[in-house]
């Protein structure tokens, strides 16, 4: 298995080599192989305060992986203008190596039917409509937190998109029990015993566990103007029939641009509650992206959230900075960093916070 999969990834970047990605084009049905190796050169710091501001540090040097991956994605063209696709991905799981090439896992596998004129439902493990829900731009360090107000994606989704109109995207999707994410960990821990070398360890947390959810957005795209909004509903188990554990939750995101400047603004709100406590938080992040020349743009974006329960309130304020440049169509390099920094409150009083930094320099060549 491992000598085909390392067959097949060779394979694929000598099609790249040739421009090949189209492997198979024949009596309507067509196969394209893509994905893209990715990596970067970091050095990333975090700062844990305590509430008498004590700290302990922890640091990390690397050249890593950076979400490289390779996929498969097949359409089968079938009467009446309708046609069948499916799409089947792989990464690399994150390791205790230091490069994070880990084993290959299935990131997203999805098969489905469509139209032009009645648009495409899918089902599968894929992405959701709340995943376009920012306009910022980022390659590795990205700091807005939409993922923690609607699933993004999810192991078991059916999905619908409507694009028959230009400009215009209308989308659905329900999301089926979860319990562990893509590479099989659970979606929420919590800290656990000590190891026996005094270190912390952590331990599933059943409270993330998704019983299920479901989301509708819409994308407005005209002339210089991107509008994008999504709502999402998410139950959660909580091992009775009488308790109950969900969330509401909104995302919006509004792009405008002039001539070589772009202008950004991404926002998100949620009600949560848990049996009889409520969870309130909102995050407002704008941001920018200046095409400094046709091959390279600089782009930044701030984000401010606060998320506030019953007795407890933490303040987030976080800066990304970057820059890019096209070497080839299919070559980008890029320098980025992160400064994040979070407080934490209990009744009022604080508590400690959390200084999370990092900067790097990475390159993406695509097939």
């Amino acid at each position: 298995m491992k000598k085909t999969l390392a067959a097949l990834i060779v394979s694929a970047f000598a099609a790249s080599a040739a421009n090949a990605a189209v492997v198979y084009d024949n009596e309507g049905t067509k196969v394209e192989l893509n994905g893209s190796l990715r990596l970067i050169m970091e050095k990333a710091d975090k700062k844990v305060y305590n509430a008498a501001n004590q700290s302990t540090k922890t640091a990390n040097s690397a050249l890593r992986n950076a979400g490289s991956r390779f996929g498969i994605t097949v359409k089968h063209n079938l009467d009446n203008d309708f046609y069948a696709l499916g799409r089947l991905e792989f990464r690399f799981n994150d390791t205790e190596s230091r490069d994070q090439f880990g084993a290959l896992y299935t990131k997203r596998a999805y098969v489905g039917l469509g139209s032009k004129a009645t648009g495409d439902i899918t089902f599968g493990r894929q992405l959701t409509i709340a995943d376009d829900l920012t306009q910022a731009n980022d390659y590795e360090y990205g700091i807005i937190p939409k993922g923690k107000y609607i699933p993004t994606s999810g192991t078991g989704v059916v999905r619908y998109d409507y694009k028959g109109i230009e400009g215009l995207q209308l989308s659905a999707n329900y999301n089926f029990g979860q319990r562990h994410d893509e590479m099989g960990e659970p979606l929420k821990t919590k800290k656990g015993a000590l190891d026996v070398n005094g270190d912390q360890t952590y331990v599933a947390d059943p409270t993330g566990n998704i019983k299920n959810a479901y989301g509708v957005g819409v994308r407005y795209a005209q002339d210089a103007y991107d509008l994008r909004f999504a709502y999402g509903h998410t139950n959660y188990e909580t091992g009775s029939s009488v308790a109950s554990h969900r969330k509401d939750g909104f995302l919006a995101s509004l792009g405008y641009k002039f001539a070589d400047f772009t202008v950004t603004g991404d926002f998100g709100y949620a009600h949560e509650k848990d049996g009889s406590a409520k969870t309130n938080k909102f995050y407002v992040a704008p941001g920018f992206a200046y095409q400094v020349a046709p091959a390279s743009q600089v782009y930044g974006n701030y984000l401010y959230e606060r998320v506030k329960g019953e007795t407890t309130k933490d303040k987030t304020h976080g800066f990304l900075l970057g820059a890019d440049y096209q070497l080839h169509k299919q070559v980008v390099l890029f320098v980025e960093g992160k400064y994040v920094t979070t407080k934490e409150y209990v009744n009022d009083s604080y508590d400690g916070k959390t200084k999370d930094r990092a900067i790097g320099v990475g390159m993406r060549v695509f097939f």
